[in-house]
């Protein structure tokens, strides 16, 4: 499977026995599901029917988030009419924020008051950062920690150190989902990060600012976003390029529109969201004198549908389309972000299109952890210089060991079998072990991965 995959077997080993003894004891918790619908214990009280005029709001679970940012999102006041479809986009906003495990409401009559009362539980949103990944020929660690929730006031930030095979890298940001208290998602991040392209490494400074207004219910995203970065060209076996290694400079200017909206409950989404990004990007010398180069369209759609109490059904679709870029600004399609199965740096390209359906299954979920077993099927074409193109298909089972207390945690393993183009060797079965964190696609708006 590669040098890099197995220097890593001997802690895997450890982290799956600790796995193991974590999933023995925590069986008998009681299931997160069956709390879900829990309400706040409220004495003197009776239920009161939609649509009705709430004369207070009550918030139930805060320790260390601010009420302000409940109140802010929720999408009504107190002394305003409330119907079923208000009622029920409240709960799927608050879901949404994604810094509680557990959300739900009631609607009372106290001492002739009607009362809207959320009773919420806080995820841990400061986390350490250990994130690793092996598989598609490469392997590559990240170490560092984040907090979604800063403060208290919904404010993201983070840093972290990147190995990825033998090159170093780092990576901090500072996002405001509600910037000035508003519905404006705010981004700013550094980073110098390398990856391997076949016969050279890039190296890449990043400066990225991201700013977009969120709206129509949640489900229409606009923005825009530059991105100014300055690529190293170095040996792709890590050594020393010395002090003329060949530099060369970009300018990125994107507008984006996302229309739809997934909605978060627990581990399990639902919906569709329909992204495009339009590029102009130019690039210059050293002397810095920036002139348009060329053009990029990129298209993602994603979509889940839940079924049942445990059944959650994922698919996604990718296109990307550009004009005659430099090598270094070229897409490159693998394993590692794709199609799994397949080698890092697959194909090159200008244009391709890839498509990736998931089954998941809730074998086991609590407040503390979740097992979730997964069978996909990815796909995908990219288009040569020489006018023709080259399929990619694989297919493959894995598991994720989620939890559900901590924001975006857990591990992923998945094992891949390419059934195009994928072996070398002369080889008919090559089946790729990919490691990672969290779920391998999802549909949370991710404006520094794009």
């Amino acid at each position: 499977m590669g040098l890099a995959l197995m220097r890593c077997r001997r802690p895997l080993a450890i982290l799956q026995s600790l796995l193991l003894c974590g999933l023995l004891t925590l069986a008998a918790l009681p299931a997160h599901a069956a709390r879900r619908h829990a309400k706040p214990p409220v004495h003197e009280s009776s239920s009161v029917g939609l649509p009705v005029v709430v004369d207070a709001i009550e918030i139930v679970g805060l320790t260390r988030t601010h009420p302000d940012v409940v109140f802010r999102d929720l999408p009504f006041n107190a002394g305003e009419r409330v119907v079923q479809e208000t009622w029920d986009f409240a709960l799927t906003r608050l879901w949404n924020l994604d810094i509680f495990s557990h959300v739900s409401g009631d609607i009372i009559r106290r001492d002739g008051k009607v009362i809207a009362i959320f009773t919420l539980e806080e995820r841990w949103t400061l986390n350490p950062l250990f994130a690793f990944g092996a598989g598609s020929g490469v392997a590559w660690i990240r170490a560092g920690a984040t907090d979604t929730n800063l403060a208290g006031r919904f404010l993201e930030y983070g840093a972290q150190y990147q190995r990825f095979t033998h090159f170093n890298g780092f990576q901090a940001w500072f996002r405001d989902p509600r910037f000035l208290g508003t519905h404006f998602d705010w981004l700013v991040l550094a980073d110098q990060l390398v990856r391997p392209r076949g016969d050279f490494a890039d190296r890449r400074l990043r400066f990225t600012t991201d700013l977009s207004w969120l709206g129509w219910h949640d489900a229409f995203r606009i923005g825009g976003r530059v991105d100014v970065m300055r690529t190293t060209f170095i040996p792709p076996d890590g050594s020393d390029p010395g002090p003329d290694a060949p530099q060369a400079w970009a300018a990125s200017y994107s507008l984006a529109s996302m229309i739809g909206r997934v909605d978060t409950e627990g581990i399990r989404q639902e919906g569709v969201s329909l992204e495009i990004r339009a590029s102009l990007i130019a690039t210059a010398p050293p002397s810095l004198a920036f002139a348009t180069d060329f053009g990029r369209l990129w298209v993602e759609s994603v979509g889940f549908l839940t079924a049942g109490e445990r059944w959650n059904f994922a698919g996604r679709v990718q296109a990307g389309v550009q004009g005659d870029a430099p090598r270094q600004l070229r897409f490159y399609i693998g394993g590692l972000d794709e199609v799994r199965g397949y080698t890092d740096n697959f194909a090159s390209t200008s244009r391709y299109a890839i498509a990736n359906l998931e089954t998941r299954f809730i074998a086991l979920e609590s407040t503390w952890i979740a097992l979730q077993p997964a069978v996909f099927v990815d796909g995908g074409v990219a288009a040569t210089d020489t006018r023709s193109v080259r399929p990619m298909l694989s297919a493959g089972t894995g598991v994720r060991i989620l939890f559900p207390w901590m924001v975006d945690s857990g591990l992923r393993i998945d094992v891949a079998v390419p059934m195009a183009n994928g072996c070398t060797g002369g080889k008919s079965f090559c089946p790729d072990v990919s490691i990672g964190v969290y779920q391998y696609f999802d549909g949370k708006w991710q404006p520094a991965s794009r």
